[in-house]
């Protein structure tokens, strides 16, 4: 048995390198498909079975390995990952009740698809800490080993944007009334690659201000720079609000504590932010004229950059035209089911088969779809982590620690204003991903 588990842990290193390949390839299936059709920018789901939830390669493969997750798990005998998903079972199954008696009817394959997505995303915290937990290595050389795979997903993931917009292929962010704009690559989701970046990029900045000198090489300098730099030319070219929000943060807070060490005479760290400087302007220069290049002008990077904010600028003046107004009224539709549907439904949901559409604030997904008894079971690992990371944060200040708060804080916002997080299995799995890093940094690891 001990043999099939150190098998199993060095599977769980490598999936996080496969987790990015994974996006890439199932996206560009879906262009290729969709492409087929003569059709740029349909609906995926539209285009299979009328707006249900589908099957995409990806989540088969990632269905897939929650199935080995779970065998991991039991072989392990973890007693807190099994107490941890026996409520949240429960709570589901009680939503299901409750969808059949309020309405008459299920969705089941909605039901269960929606479900184990989330399942997923918390059988990776709980496979992770024993992954860490179980691991030979002394705590400062497994974070060492789990920067080196952050850095190579970062740039995994931002090479399945450049290349594709240097070739001018793949997906345009937006496809509305004022035009395609912005540029996302081979990812079908906007959202969930923005959430990818949003929660590895404050990760990667700060260990490279984190490197101690004495192991800062010319190699390590140029490798460590490059996801964060890629990254950052990456928010720019996705060109969303939350894809700006989550640079301009990263950055200030990065170059605050930056300045903070300058005026205590350290300089290291500001100078390596102006290197991560030069290197992206390096990257963006190179790319941007390989799509002129091979495109037109028109495929300039500052032509893109143009487009997004001038996109974002014609929805902001429109009525209504703000952040999460569209959620706002999936918020009410949901909302008046659930009040209507009384006090069992308040208690256990609506349940996810019930609705036509999520209302993509996961917060709100989970009030509605699984009623109190759901919010107390299904977010307390989060809250619970969440937590403990925030009171031990304080009691041993470093940039390690403040990158993850920065990563954890950028992602609990976006949860919680615009959904993408907790139900999707890209984001959602380098959010659990990080909150397992967060305790790893503020705890012992025999203590995980």
């Amino acid at each position: 048995m001990q043999k099939s588990l150190k098998g199993l842990d060095r599977f769980f290193w490598l999936y996080l390198m496969l987790n990015p390949v994974l996006d890439i390839v199932n996206g560009v299936f879906i262009w290729m498909l969709t492409r087929g059709y003569a059709m740029e920018a349909v609906n995926y789901r539209e285009l299979t079975n009328a707006g249900g939830m589908t099957a995409t390669p990806a989540l088969i493969v990632r269905m897939a390995v929650l199935v080995v997750m779970v065998v991991y798990i039991l072989l392990l005998r973890d007693k807190k990952a099994i107490l941890t998903a026996l409520p949240m079972g429960a709570a589901w199954a009680l939503s299901v009740v409750s969808e059949l008696i309020n309405f008459g009817s299920l969705n089941l394959s909605l039901d269960v698809t929606f479900f184990a997505r989330f399942a997923y995303n918390v059988a990776v915290a709980m496979v992770y800490l024993n992954v860490f937990r179980r691991s030979s290595l002394t705590r400062e050389q497994l974070i060492d080993k789990v920067h080196c795979y952050i850095n190579g997903m970062t740039i995994i993931f931002a090479l399945g944007i450049l290349v594709p917009y240097v070739m001018n292929v793949g997906y345009r962010t937006y496809y509305d009334r004022f035009g395609a704009r912005g540029v996302r690559g081979f990812y079908y989701s906007g959202n969930d690659i923005t959430g990818a970046f949003m929660i590895l990029l404050p990760l990667a900045l700060a260990y490279f201000l984190f490197l101690p000198k004495e192991r800062f090489t010319r190699g390590r300098a140029f490798l460590y720079s490059l996801g964060p730099a890629m990254s950052l030319l990456c928010l720019a070219l996705i060109g969303t609000k939350t894809a700006f929000l989550a640079l301009g943060v990263s950055a200030v807070i990065m170059l605050l504590y930056a300045i903070v060490c300058l005026v205590r005479g350290d300089r290291s760290p500001i100078l390596r932010l102006v290197l991560v400087a030069v290197m992206t302007v390096v990257i963006a220069v190179i790319v941007s004229a390989a799509a002129v290049f091979m495109n037109g002008a028109g495929q300039g990077l500052m032509k893109i950059l143009e487009g997004s904010l001038g996109g974002m600028r014609d929805v902001a003046e429109e009525p209504g035209g703000s952040l999460i107004s569209g959620r706002w009224n999936k918020l009410a539709a949901t909302f008046a089911s659930f009040k209507e549907a009384g006090p069992f439904a308040w208690l256990f949901g609506v349940g996810r088969g019930s609705q036509g559409h999520i209302i993509e604030m996961d917060l709100c997904d989970v009030a509605m779809f699984y009623g109190l008894f759901g919010c107390v079971t299904m977010l307390w690992m989060y809250v619970k982590y969440g937590v403990e990371f925030l009171i031990r944060f304080f009691k041993g200040f470093d940039v390690l620690r403040l990158g993850a708060f920065v990563s954890l804080g950028l992602t609990v916002a976006y949860l919680t204003m615009a959904g993408h997080v907790l139900f999707t299995v890209t984001s959602g799995f380098f959010f659990a991903f990080a909150l397992v890093y967060a305790r790893l940094l503020t705890t012992e690891k025999d203590k995980l």
